[in-house]
């Protein structure tokens, strides 16, 4: 046995206590269990606090993951709407904010073996890379990228409303009326279809179904119609401020030289007349008797 005495006051009675060993065991015991209990606890509560904090984690995850795909996506619209800009800004005469830039596409290709040598050889991979350093712009970059690109939006419609007139007569809308219709060849060098030889293209391709309508792209006069050769039916449209527009290859000829055109008229029918593997339109444009690449002037 154990005694404590206990004395509150030297002036008062004390106070005696006796433990037992059994009762000192239960103690000791008791205390083991509640020790254990408390352990338990706690562990419990951290695992459910650290269960909580990864599931919250995951979703954070989730939620960054989303946005980063979301945010891949608006670059991608982004590069989209760059190359718009600068088809746009072209048409309305202003100085391209992104000249690296050169449409390239690739059905039915033609046209007449061209020896005429041209400085308009176009750098594929300047204008790839150019692409994807648009689509890798940082998230700083490209809040001001946007912010540019307004700025120049808000130029180009300045430009279109003092130049209307100059507008309607500029090439601006695919010449192909057809909603399957694409492009087979692109403007530049490239392997001739027909002799396999390095050439190069003075035009673009459209392919589209036989007899699908070709529509003058702008106001203009007709300057030729007939059989050109390596062309095969033909026709050229005059528009003023310098453009020239050229459709070969055609099925048949819906005017004739002198005729006045609008925008949207039907020229001819797509055929595979000339120089040609299939039923496709060869569609050049000039200005200032230059030749220039005319999907930037397919406004899609």
């Amino acid at each position: 046995k154990w005694s404590i005495l206990i004395i509150p006051n030297p002036s008062e009675e004390g106070y005696n206590i006796t433990l037992t060993e059994k009762a000192v065991r239960t103690g000791a015991i008791a205390l083991c269990l509640a020790l254990l209990a408390s352990f338990a606890f706690c562990a419990a509560t951290l695992h459910a606090w650290k269960k909580g904090n990864m599931r919250q984690v995951k979703v954070l995850r989730s939620e960054i993951e989303e946005q980063g795909s979301e945010l891949s996506t608006l670059k991608s619209e982004y590069t989209a709407i760059i190359l718009l800009e600068e088809k746009l800004r072209t048409l309305a005469g202003l100085k391209p904010r992104h000249p690296q830039l050169a449409e390239a596409a690739t059905g039915g290709q033609g046209g007449p073996e061209n020896t005429e040598l041209d400085t308009y050889e176009f750098e594929e991979e300047l204008r790839t890379q150019f692409l994807l350093d648009l689509q890798r712009i940082s998230n700083e970059d490209l809040h001001q990228a946007l912010l540019d690109t307004k700025d120049s939006f808000a130029e180009i419609l300045e430009a279109f409303e003092k130049e209307q007139q100059r507008l309607s007569n500029i090439p601006s809308i695919n010449p192909v009326s057809h909603p399957d219709a694409w492009i087979s060849s692109s403007f530049g060098y490239r392997k001739d279809p027909i002799n396999g030889n390095r050439s190069f293209h003075d035009g673009i391709d459209i392919v589209a179904p036989r007899k699908t309508p070709v529509i003058a792209p702008a106001e203009g006069t007709v300057t030729f119609a007939g059989w050109r050769d390596g062309l095969g039916r033909a026709v050229e449209i005059r528009h003023g401020y310098g453009y020239h527009t050229t459709y070969g290859h055609n099925d048949k000829l819906m005017v004739k030289k002198g005729d006045r055109v609008n925008r949207g008229d039907i020229v001819a029918l797509i055929g595979s007349s000339g120089r040609s593997t299939g039923p496709h339109l060869h569609y050049e444009v000039r200005l200032n008797s230059k030749l220039v690449n005319p999907y930037r002037y397919v406004i899609e």
